[in-house]
């Protein structure tokens, strides 16, 4: 137990923690039979947690941002792709403003303060993404009942809602110009080996719609010719100073095997006799530059937007997403289930898979406003007054 006493010219709390490691606090006060009331206080406090194993040293307390930080990042459990991406968000936001505070010096109004100057300067999600990042090492100092939890009430921006339109899908037809469009046409392009080497990619990814790291991480292992399936899962992450990693297992940590319509596959294969190195090698990559390297997407979108113009599709922002939204709408068209599509997208959450994609329906759009036509015709001939002219 605590004891407190006169010693020294003042008043000094002895007391062991629960590692067994005795601690001295002194106060300042007069020699007499009462110790002063913050010496008493505390006396009462260090005796409450010690019996309620409450306790914390203040070395622990003093403990700086940027060392729970670390602790907590080397425990998470999360893919390589998350904590890439995590480690560039936190050497940029969120370490230079709070590596130095001591964690029990942190307070919900700081965090309201910085969380209002990030705001100025990016996105909502790109700030709920780098408050995560804050919040993830103080929750764990709250467990080891260290602190008590500064993120109480902490005003973040509202999540903005995701709102997708038909300029976002491009229909089965513009699909075909937009993969014929890849290819440049003239005598002196025909012979050009390189010529319309993403035109596979393009088509794979506006029917079977994966992300664009599963895209470029397939590998001919990953095709199945003859049961016509295309298996995604290995992600090839090529954001890092254009050196790539890999990782096994894709954003959901799953492997999933997605049928693909014979078109598809008939291209992807003639996208390998054509553009791998070694057809035979079973862990050849699909998609590569001619250099050999993993294409990357800032440059593929460049490839896109020139075939876009080419292709009539002017003024259309088409990138990768285009292309995954574009393969749920047909693949809803088509009509496919939401649990279908879901399985064929990756999701893990069927109300993710309706809320975005569900009204892309564009053929189906196109097809009911026909249908309605026709019916309207049919129910009105020979009994329909003619509408008047407007003056």
């Amino acid at each position: 137990m605590a004891h407190l006493g006169w010693r020294r010219n003042g008043w000094e709390l002895r007391y062991r923690d629960p590692s067994g490691r005795q601690r001295v606090e002194r106060f300042d006060g007069p020699n007499g039979r009462k110790p002063p009331a913050e010496a008493s206080e505390r006396l009462a406090a260090v005796e409450r947690q010690l019996r309620w194993r409450e306790y914390v040293g203040p070395e622990q307390r003093a403990t700086t941002f940027a060392e729970y930080y670390d602790r907590w990042n080397a425990s998470r459990q999360v893919s390589v792709t998350r904590r890439h991406t995590d480690a560039g968000r936190a050497k940029l936001h969120v370490l230079p403003y709070w590596g130095g505070w001591r964690i029990g010096d942190i307070r919900p109004s700081d965090i309201d303060d910085w969380v209002a100057q990030l705001s100025k300067r990016m996105g909502p999600w790109s700030v709920r993404h780098c408050y995560a990042l804050l919040r993830g090492p103080l929750r764990r100092a709250v467990k080891d009942r260290v602190i008590a939890d500064p993120c109480v009430d902490i005003r973040l921006p509202k999540k903005p809602e995701i709102r997708k339109t038909f300029d976002d899908v491009l229909t089965a037809a513009e699909v075909d110009a937009l993969v014929a469009a890849l290819a440049d046409v003239g005598e002196k392009y025909c012979s050009l080996r390189t010529n319309g080497r993403y035109a596979a990619l393009v088509f794979m990814g506006a029917w079977l719609g994966p992300r664009w790291n599963e895209a470029i991480g397939l590998r001919i292992c990953d095709l199945n010719m003859l049961r016509r399936e295309v298996t995604f899962g290995r992600v090839v992450v090529n954001q890092n100073n254009s050196k790539p990693f890999l990782e096994r297992g894709s954003k959901t940590d799953d492997w999933r095997s997605v049928p693909a319509p014979e078109p598809v596959i008939d291209l992807l294969a003639d996208h390998i006799a054509r553009y791998v190195a070694e057809p035979t090698d079973r862990e050849a990559f699909l998609f590569t530059t001619r250099d050999g390297t993993h294409p990357l997407r800032s440059n593929f979108a460049r490839e896109l937007r020139h075939a876009a113009d080419r292709a009539g599709l002017e003024g259309r922002r088409i990138t990768w997403l285009t292309l995954r939204h574009t393969g749920a709408s047909l693949m809803f068209d088509a009509g496919l289930t939401l649990f279908e599509v879901q399985q064929r997208l990756g999701h893990k959450d069927p109300t993710m898979t309706a809320r975005v994609y569900t009204h892309l329906m564009r053929e189906r759009f196109e097809e009911g406003r026909l249908r309605l036509e026709a019916y309207m015709q049919e129910k009105r001939d020979g009994s329909a007054q003619p509408l008047p002219k407007a003056e």
